[in-house]
């Protein structure tokens, strides 16, 4: 639970460290959102202090073996950030609780500031040229000053429409000189694999342009040698980010009781997780039979404006629940890929809790619950297009940029038929049905995985042979 769900009033600090220019020795603080929770180790508040009228950004650090160190290098940071004049939100104070042991880091709030990606996202074209040159101007500055992320996230970046702002000051690392090679190299890198693959062309035509302007010689040997550094970092980001997924952060919450095991996306509906918990079974007798098979069914129903997908993974035979009993099941596997998928920018279903009944010594029933795709079979869509080529270029497109995220993960996705996509009504095409999928394949594996997936989504095209250059002609593009 969060703070803001405990406190009814304002929660009264004592300043033990401040910034030049404020004053306040005594705070009251009133929180208004939050932003960030990781269990037992810190929270990020949105606030106001009031008597200062100051909107801030609020970390507080929790009673931990490493509170201290926390604390420190996150306020240390944000002052040799202003002190070497790099773009970044304002140091006010460090407070601590009347009553309580943690420990507060205060900043200013950037009005009106959104992540770097969702910029990207919902900018037009022209702002998304000038991001994209704030961000490599700002990446330069840091790498002269001798500053790097040492985690590289979205998160790192803020855009409030006119300027960019450096964040996370607690995981940045200083050094006393410009950045070797190979440390400029790694953080370009970290930077591209956290965007969306149109930011990150942006991104890397504002390297070429204004990165580094004074030394070309050493800005091509980076460019050069960018592709694969970039391949090995996903390759690391993807594995920790799958571990994730199966533990309490941020973002998932997860539930071990002596009948069942969960885990459930923290935004999620808490009135739907905990019908589901209590009793997923229900839920198959709710809405529409999209599904009955001896593998799985699967059931649409709807709650509020949302419709979602529940797919139920029925048991197997005695023997083939032995022979799995110590492995992960085909839910939890769909649940992580779908996650996996999403942190690539790879559109998928949106996966919202998974089930498993443990209250056997064998594997029960599991579940795997999804916000539904609106949309069209990416066959039926394709029909429907009729003679409108541009449409179906677009798509085409889509399909292309998927196929390479999908080898940047080094991922087999395990049965890649035409039906397993869906063209939504959002315009954007979505890789489902994540049973088989995988990831971080040796380079045997994965060619073997490449050729069977490509195989048999050509074979989707071969009574079509239009239809079938198209789609090779855009896969050999991006393999290039």
């Amino acid at each position: 639970m969060s703070l803001l769900q405990e406190l009814n009033g304002p929660l009264k600090l004592h300043v033990a460290e401040r910034s030049d220019g404020f004053e306040a020795t005594e705070l009251e603080l009133t929180l208004s959102e939050a932003l960030r929770i990781l269990p037992d180790r810190r929270e990020v508040y949105a606030g106001q202090l009031l008597g200062e009228g100051q909107a801030v950004v609020a970390k507080r650090f929790l009673s931990h073996p490493k509170q201290a160190r926390d604390w420190r290098r996150e306020w240390e940071g944000l002052v040799k950030l202003e002190a070497l004049n790099l773009s970044a939100p304002t140091p006010l104070c460090v407070a601590e609780e009347a009553e309580g042991d943690a420990v507060w880091v205060m900043m200013s709030r950037i009005d009106g500031a959104v992540s770097v990606q969702d910029a990207f996202r919902d900018g037009d074209g022209d702002e998304h040229a000038e991001l994209a040159e704030q961000l490599a101007e700002l990446v330069d500055a840091a790498h002269r000053a001798g500053v790097r992320q040492g985690d590289q996230h979205v998160d790192n970046w803020a855009w409030d429409g006119a300027r960019l702002y450096l964040l996370d000051a607690g995981s940045i690392e200083f050094s006393k000189h410009a950045l070797h090679e190979k440390a400029r190299l790694l953080d370009l890198a970290g930077i591209c694999v956290t965007l969306a693959p149109a930011a990150e062309r942006a991104f890397r035509g504002a390297i070429d342009a204004v990165y580094l302007i004074d030394d070309v010689e050493l800005k091509g040997r980076l460019l050069y040698d960018l592709e694969g550094v970039i391949v090995s970092l996903q390759a690391e980001r993807t594995r920790r980010y799958f571990k994730k997924t199966r533990r309490n952060c941020t973002e998932f919450v997860a539930t071990q009781t002596d009948t069942y095991r969960s885990m459930c996306l923290r935004t999620a509906d808490s009135e739907l997780i905990d019908a589901l918990l209590a009793d997923p079974e229900a839920f198959m007798d709710e809405g529409e039979r999209v599904k009955s098979g001896n593998t799985c069914t699967v059931q649409r129903f709807t709650r509020g404006r949302q419709s979602y997908i529940l797919k139920r993974y029925n048991k197997k035979s005695l023997t083939d629940r032995v022979r799995k009993m110590f492995a992960d099941s085909r839910a939890l596997t769909s649940w992580s890929s779908a996650w996996v998928l999403e942190m690539a920018f790879i559109p998928t279903a949106r996966a919202v809790a998974v089930y498993e009944d443990t209250s056997q010594r064998l594997p029960g029933l599991r579940y795997l619950l999804m916000e539904e795709i609106d949309g069209q079979l990416l066959p039926d869509y394709i029909e429907a297009c009729g003679t409108a080529l541009a449409r179906i270029e677009a798509v085409a497109d889509a399909f292309a940029q998927i196929w390479e995220s999908l080898g940047r993960l080094r991922a087999a996705h395990g049965d890649l038929k035409a039906t397993n996509l869906i063209v939504g009504s959002d315009g954007r095409l979505y890789l489902f049905d994540l049973d088989a999928f995988r990831f971080g394949l040796k380079p045997a594996a994965f060619e073997r995985g490449r050729e069977k997936d490509l195989r048999r989504f050509m074979k989707n095209w071969s009574d079509q042979p239009e239809l079938l250059e198209l789609f090779e002609t855009k896969v050999r593009e991006v393999n290039q």
